[in-house]
């Protein structure tokens, strides 16, 4: 079982509210097949975990009963090095986050992790979740008790709440899916966001941010490529020795550049896990990177499992008994539905499953040539223009002369940032199936995490950098298989690789004129050359093609007459056409089909979930 909590914040003067509280901790063992426990309480708060991995994932006490520390925290040691934090916090440490108000806590750690904490001098409660967002914190709100909470799941089981589809988050989802919103896909649900730090102070409630990226991408900024490729490599080997050292077996996703550089880490870090390699592969040429995945396995000496992804092991009709889920999947993963993953971990009893995920973010790859509009932001046309411009120029591919225009533009009549990296983005994006009168009347860039919300001069390749891998959480917890305990660790995701990655700029990073071109220098004597010199990047689109396909008739049957036809949503004659796979003009992505799905067997699952009656509430209560 993974760590999760609840938390109960009240009014501790208000007598129906204290009740209220009373009535939800008695429900937790009676709603849950967890080990509840009481790892905190003060006067309106209290605190319960269940699943704590000593070293893991755990709960750290501060001092002086000042609260709690709730996952996995690291120390930023002297030497650059990062030291697990397994025990409480000692006293200084905690009085030093006391009194910077969780500062001390963002600039001398990380790691995944929420925050309560206790300030008995002042009365002040503080909940702040770590900037990388890698741990959830959700709350809602139930007679005067805000319950916050890492797992929807838990929640969804108290039949006393009632949670409704927010088609805000539906309609911003589809125009800005998978970056950080300010809500959930639940009206009744609210999410502390990450670098958030919440205050309730007995006049009142305020909100503030305890990190920001764009500060971080103008602070101690490192355009040498050297040391850039010094403080790159160093910076994500220390985080995978940190982050593997709390495990004795793991498994690593293996497959493009990205994971194996996390491998070639994990394989050198002091305290050695057993690892054992997974890589998935289709009969598509799309889908193959056996012959460089087995390169690097050999090199560093781990076993390397190989699983062909075949359509006929992937049960889509496991979605309708997936976890509640705040929000619809941003995007619809189908290697879960076969198992392989899993079924490998437990074999070997992993504590943990380690991906290459999120190098895209942290390393550049976005296919838009804007390092040479960004150094003409900050340098015009200086000495090293011309080279930028050519590198530039091959990353993109695309002409001198166009790059030059572009340059020539940023330089004298930029566009405002936001509307023209909005505008690259969508490019190719046409929205077939869906209503225009829906998403005209919702979502948009005021549901954006305000941090990525850029002043119109910033410059556009950073911007889609922060935007690309900052506050840019992954789902937790897995909703296919909620039974199993190990823990999913996306190295790139984590506030070190991020912070260094931010401070290098755009056409460093794309040092060469190829993506990821810093990251392969950085790297280029751990790798095998033929990973260093590979440019494809494999994709499993046969698969997904596959399972829907061999599922058409399923996803007619639940979409043609579905909530989001209903709701004038997606545009029931465009998506019949689509399915029927008659007309070619009306052809869509298959992944998109599979994604409106998810979304459609999400909704039904909160509109379906049975609610208690108000009556027999109160006489419980």
């Amino acid at each position: 079982m993974m760590y999760r909590f609840i938390a109960l914040l009240w009014n501790d003067a208000d007598g129906d509210a204290a009740m209220a509280a009373r009535f939800i901790a008695s429900q937790l063992p009676e709603t849950s097949s967890h080990q509840w426990r009481k790892s905190y309480a003060t006067d309106g708060l209290t605190v319960f975990d269940a699943g704590a991995q000593a070293g893991r994932m755990q709960t750290c006490r501060l001092q002086n009963d000042s609260g709690v520390v709730l996952g996995k925290v690291f120390r930023n040691a002297p030497n650059g090095e990062y030291v697990s934090q397994t025990d409480d916090l000692d006293d200084i440490q905690s009085r030093k986050i006391l009194r910077t108000q969780t500062g001390h806590l963002v600039t001398h750690y990380w790691g995944r992790y929420v925050a309560f904490l206790n300030d008995r001098a002042t009365g002040v409660k503080y909940i702040m979740r770590d900037p990388s967002g890698a741990f959830p914190c959700f709350f809602t709100q139930h007679k005067g008790v805000e319950i916050y909470f890492s797992d929807m799941a838990d929640v969804a089981n108290f039949d006393f709440l009632p949670f409704t589809a927010n088609h805000n988050y539906l309609a911003t989802n589809i125009l800005l899916p998978q970056f950080q919103k300010v809500h959930t896909g639940l009206n009744e649900v609210s999410e502390v966001l990450p670098a958030e730090c919440v205050e309730i102070m007995p006049s009142g409630r305020t909100s503030r941010f305890v990190w920001n990226p764009t500060k971080i991408a103008e602070t101690d900024v490192v355009e040498n490529p050297e040391e850039a490729a010094m403080l790159l490599r160093k910076t994500v080997k220390n985080t995978v020795a940190a982050l593997a050292g709390c495990y004795d077996s793991v498994v690593h996703n293996l497959g493009g550049i990205d994971s194996s550089i996390v491998l070639s880490a994990l394989a050198a870090t002091p305290k050695r896990p057993e690892i054992t390699c997974i890589n998935f592969y289709t009969e598509s040429p799309a889908g193959e990177e056996r012959f460089y995945s087995r390169q690097v396995a050999v090199k560093y000496g781990v076993p390397l499992v190989e699983k062909k992804l075949d359509y006929r092991k992937a049960d889509l009709s496991r979605v309708f008994h997936s976890n509640k889920l705040a929000n619809p999947l941003g995007f619809f993963d189908c290697l879960g539905l076969t198992n392989h993953l899993l079924n490998l971990a437990r074999e070997k009893n992993a504590q943990a499953l380690f991906y290459g995920v999120g190098g895209d973010n942290v390393f550049y790859q976005p296919p838009f040539s804007l390092g040479a509009q960004d150094y003409i932001h900050y340098h015009g046309f200086g000495r090293h223009a011309p080279r930028v411009m050519m590198e530039a120029a091959r990353y993109g591919r695309q002409s001198i002369a166009k790059t030059f225009r572009a340059m020539v533009q940023e330089r004298f009549s930029p566009a405002p940032c936001y509307r023209a990296v909005r505008d690259l983005m969508n490019g190719g994006v046409n929205h077939t199936l869906i209503n225009p009168a829906f998403l005209s009347g919702h979502g948009g860039q005021k549901s954006l995490h305000p941090l990525l919300i850029p002043d119109d001069d910033m410059a556009k390749g950073k911007y889609l950098h922060i935007l690309m891998c900052a506050l840019f959480s992954i789902e937790h917890y897995d909703h296919w298989d909620p039974s199993y305990f190990a823990e999913r660790i996306h190295v790139y995701l984590t506030q070190p690789v991020i912070e260094a990655c931010l401070r290098i700029p755009t056409w460093v990073l794309t040092y060469n004129g190829v993506e990821r071109g810093l990251a392969r220098k950085a790297f280029e004597h751990e790798l095998p050359q033929d990973v260093v010199m590979r440019f494809s990047k494999s994709t499993p689109v046969e698969f997904y093609n596959d399972i829907y396909a061999h599922n058409t008739d399923l996803l007619r049957e639940i979409l043609l007459d579905g909530i989001l036809v209903q709701e004038k949503i997606l545009l029931r004659d465009v998506l019949e056409r689509t399915l029927s796979q008659e007309d070619v003009f009306f052809a869509v992505s298959p992944l998109e089909i599979l994604g409106h799905f998810a979304t459609e067997v999400w909704l039904r699952g909160w509109r379906d979930r049975p609610v208690a009656d108000a009556t027999s509430l109160k006489v419980a209560v």
